[in-house]
């Protein structure tokens, strides 16, 4: 359904009126979609996969002796 299909059953809704309510719904739709997102833990696309790291960043607590033995 999209806000085109909204059909108003009181009469004499001004525009403005009509123009809120589809504000109204639309936000409530996109909360709805980023929620649902959320909770789907959000697919990436594949462009999105490709921008991914090859390898974790270094790690700035690395010791030498320790981590790189003699």
């Amino acid at each position: 359904m999209s806000l085109d299909d909204l059909v108003f059953r009181t009469r004499g809704v001004t525009p403005e009126e009509r123009a809120a309510v589809e504000v109204v719904l639309d936000a409530m739709i996109d909360e709805e979609s980023a929620e649902e997102y959320a909770v789907g833990g959000g697919r990436q696309t594949p462009w999105q996969r490709s921008q991914r790291a090859v390898r974790d960043d270094i790690g700035v607590s690395m010791e030498f002796g320790l981590d790189f033995p003699r």
